[in-house]
């Protein structure tokens, strides 16, 4: 009996266990999903500088906010899954785009695996370099020539304004970009652009380059939030 007994306590463990294990397994699959993807506060929102409050100020209500359908993650077989985008909104009334960038702890290895530094990065350093590219078609009757060099001009925006937070899996940028223009009849793509600040060549491919503008995409309206609103009423 008393063996039959100790049998029945063990299985009793053995499954009690088990479902902890499942459970807990389900809940971090959860909090991955759910929570862990979460923008920081202060991530959420607009910025709202001064260009943007004189657009608002110009336009009111009628100012658009839009973004596309873009692929919203680093995809090629050299940077697969390192960046991705959380969110982002082209004003182009106010000649504005904003992007809010993130990164998860991986990155940071794939950088010290990628340019063999001695030590791993630490979180929240400074490291990368971030620019947008917009390439304009300077013949945008004629189609056949796109892939010449020289009937596109590329331009290259640095950001008016770089902000930083983390949680516990992810980096995350807030970049807002200035004089922006869209002429949507010659600007092909806007590309936001990812140097590693030790290996900065604009000649040479970016370590990471994501579409956010491609002049065959569709608008998208982007939805302000009531603090948005707020912010916009406050800067008139």
């Amino acid at each position: 009996m008393s063996t039959r007994r100790n049998i029945r306590i063990a299985g009793s463990i053995v499954k009690t266990l088990f479902g902890l294990l499942v459970f807990s397994v389900c809940a971090l699959v959860l909090w991955r999903v759910f929570f862990s993807t979460k923008l920081p506060d202060s991530m959420e929102g607009i910025h709202v500088n001064q260009p943007l409050a004189e657009a608002y100020d110009t336009y009111g209500e009628a100012l658009e906010f839009q973004y596309q359908n873009q692929f919203s993650m680093t995809y090629s077989e050299t940077n697969a899954g390192y960046f991705g985008i959380a969110e982002y909104v082209i004003i182009p009334k106010a000649n504005q785009v904003q992007v809010i960038l993130r990164y998860n702890n991986s990155t940071l290895k794939h950088l010290q695996a990628d340019y063999q530094l001695p030590s791993l990065p630490e979180k929240g350093g400074d490291y990368f370099d971030f620019t947008l590219r917009q390439i304009t078609d300077l013949t945008p009757t004629n189609t056949g020539d796109n892939s010449d060099p020289a009937a596109l001009e590329i331009l290259r925006h640095t950001p008016s304004h770089v902000s930083m937070d983390t949680t516990a899996l992810y980096t995350y940028y807030r970049l807002v970009f200035d004089g922006v223009e869209i002429d949507e009849s010659a600007v092909c793509s806007i590309l936001l652009d990812i140097y590693y600040v030790e290996d900065r060549n604009y000649e040479q491919p970016a370590y990471g380059a994501l579409l956010i503008y491609d002049d065959l995409a569709s608008w998208i309206p982007y939805r302000l939030s009531a603090a948005d609103k707020q912010a916009l009423q406050a800067a008139k």
